[in-house]
C-alpha cells in the first residue's frame, strides 16, 4: 500500500460518511482496486482467525458487517483454489430459506456479487439452477434450513451459512451439511448469525471442538449511520433484545425461569385490529416512588378468548399526577372498557385522575396479597397453552418477564418487575377472573 492511500485509508476510518462520496468519484476499474484489498479494508472480527479450525462462528450485532465478511471468505477461498492448484471448489451456501439466500447472501449489496471482480473472475449467478459459478468452475449452491433433505447427498468443500438461528429446521439442516462437508483436504464451515435466546444448535456448535468464535457489537463497524445507531441503542440498549441484537451476545434463560426465550418468540403475534377485541384493559402498578416505574400495560381478549398484549406505555420519574395521566391517555388511544390498578401503592390516585380528566369508564382497585411472581405464575400458564400472545415486540417488558422465577425470585433488569405486573393484572382481569373481576392467588 502506498503512502498515499495510507493517508486515504486513515482518513476515511476517521469519517466513514465520506467513503460513499468518494467510491462515486472512481471509476469502476478504479473502485475495484481500491476495495480489492478486503484486509486492510475489514475492521477487527471481519477477517478469519488463524489456526487448524473445523468451524468459524461469526456472532455479531446487526450491521456488523457479517454477510461482507461472509462474502469475501467465499471469494477468497474461490481465488486461492484456483492459483494453488486445488482446482474448483464447491461451496454451500445455507440461508433461513430460498430466497434469503438470494437476496442477500448473492445479490444483496453486501453479497457475493457486490464483492469487487479480480481481473476476469467475476462470477455468473444461475437463478434457475440456484447457483452462482465462477469463471475457474468453482460453484456455491444455495439451500435452505427449512429443507435440509436437500443437503442428504451432496459433497461440499466449503460452506457458508448465514442466520443460523433463524433456520426452521437447524439440527437437521447442520447435520446433513456435515455430513456432505467432506471433499478436499480441509473442508471448513463459516456461520454468520445475529444470537437468538434458546438456540440449542447453536449453542451446541460453539462447545463443539474445532469451533473458534469471533463476536463484536454493531457499534464496532465504523461504516454504521451513526443516526442508525444512536436510535437502535436510544430504542434496545440495556433490554434483552438490545444485547443480543446490538451487542451480539447469546442470552442463556434463567434457571427457572416463567417465561424462556422459546416461549416468548413463540407467543409473538400480529396487533389485532380493535373491532375484534371484546373488551380492553390498562392494568397499572403504581410506583413506589416518585424515581420509580409505573407499569401501564394495555391487553384486550378477542372473540376466541385469545388476549393479547397490545401495548406498553410503562413511565418513569413522574409524579402521581403524572403517571396518572399516562393511564388516561392509554385508556383514550385503545378505547379500554376497564382500568385494573394496584390500590397497595396509590391506586386511588388512578381514580381520581381519570375521573377528573373526564374519562369515564370503570377503575377497579385490587388488593395485593402476594408477590409478583406468584402472581404471575397463572398468566404464565396462559401464554404456555397459546390463550395469551404478545401483540408485537416489548424489549423492557419481555426481559422482565424473562426475570421472573418460579417460586418467587426476581432476577430480571430493575428492582421491580413493574411492567410485567401492570400486564398481570390485565391479563387476569382479562381471562383469570371470575366474569372479568381480578382474583387473587395466595401462595401455600
Amino acid at each position: 500500500m502506498t503512502l498515499i492511500r495510507e493517508f486515504f485509508v486513515e482518513r476515511l476510518e476517521q469519517r466513514p460518511e465520506l467513503e460513499e462520496r468518494v467510491m462515486r468519484a472512481l471509476t469502476p476499474k478504479e473502485r475495484d482496486g481500491w476495495t480489492a484489498d478486503w484486509p486492510e479494508w475489514a475492521h477487527p472480527g471481519q477477517l478469519a482467525p488463524a489456526g487448524d479450525w473445523r468451524t468459524w462462528v461469526l456472532m455479531a450485532g446487526r450491521g456488523f458487517g457479517k454477510t461482507r465478511a461472509g462474502a469475501q471468505w467465499v471469494d477468497a477461498l474461490v481465488r486461492v483454489a484456483a492459483v494453488s492448484g486445488e482446482g474448483p471448489v464447491r461451496i454451500a451456501l445455507v440461508a433461513a430459506t430460498d430466497v434469503e439466500a438470494r437476496r442477500v447472501m448473492i445479490e444483496g449489496a453486501s453479497g457475493l456479487l457486490g464483492v469487487p471482480a479480480h481481473k476476469n473472475e467475476r462470477p455468473v449467478f444461475e437463478p434457475s439452477r440456484g447457483r452462482l459459478v465462477w469463471p475457474g468452475g468453482s460453484e456455491a449452491t444455495l439451500y435452505s434450513g427449512a429443507n435440509p433433505e436437500a443437503l442428504r447427498g451432496p459433497e461440499h468443500h466449503y460452506a457458508w451459512c448465514d442466520e443460523l438461528a433463524k433456520w426452521r429446521h437447524p439440527q437437521a439442516t447442520w447435520d446433513n451439511l456435515q455430513l456432505g462437508l467432506r471433499a478436499g483436504a480441509h473442508p471448513r464451515a463459516l456461520v454468520t448469525t445475529t444470537p437468538r435466546a434458546g438456540s440449542a444448535v447453536l449453542k451446541g456448535l460453539l462447545r463443539a471442538e474445532g469451533t473458534v468464535l469471533t463476536e463484536g457489537a454493531s457499534r464496532l463497524n465504523p461504516h454504521v449511520p451513526d443516526a442508525w445507531l444512536e436510535a437502535m441503542e436510544d430504542a434496545y440498549l440495556g433490554t434483552a433484545q438490545g444485547r443480543q441484537e446490538l451487542e451480539g451476545e447469546l442470552i442463556d434463560d434463567v434457571a427457572g425461569t416463567l417465561w424462556p426465550a422459546a416461549l416468548i418468540e413463540a407467543s409473538r403475534g400480529a396487533m389485532p385490529a380493535r373491532a375484534r377485541l371484546v373488551r380492553v384493559v390498562i392494568g397499572v402498578d403504581p410506583p413506589a416512588s416518585a424515581q420509580g416505574t409505573c407499569g401501564i400495560v394495555a391487553c384486550g381478549i378477542d372473540a376466541d378468548d385469545v388476549a393479547h398484549v397490545l401495548a406498553d406505555h410503562s413511565r418513569a420519574g413522574l409524579s402521581p399526577e403524572g403517571w396518572a395521566r399516562a393511564v388516561a391517555a392509554a385508556v383514550e388511544r385503545h378505547e379500554a372498557d376497564r382500568v385494573v390498578a394496584e390500590s397497595n401503592q396509590g391506586g386511588d390516585m388512578v381514580r381520581a385522575v381519570l375521573a377528573g380528566a373526564g374519562v369515564r369508564l370503570g377503575v377497579r382497585l385490587a388488593t395485593a396479597l402476594d408477590g409478583k411472581v406468584a402472581r404471575a405464575e397463572p398468566v404464565a400458564a396462559l401464554f404456555e397453552c397459546g390463550q395469551a400472545r404478545l401483540a408485537g415486540r416489548f424489549p423492557a417488558l419481555e426481559a422482565e418477564l424473562a426475570g421472573m422465577i418460579a417460586g418467587g425470585r426476581y432476577e430480571g433488569p430493575g428492582r421491580s418487575p413493574d411492567r410485567a405486573d401492570a400486564m398481570v393484572w390485565a391479563m387476569t382481569a382479562l381471562v383469570l377472573g371470575a366474569g372479568g373481576e381480578p382474583r387473587i392467588w395466595k401462595s401455600d
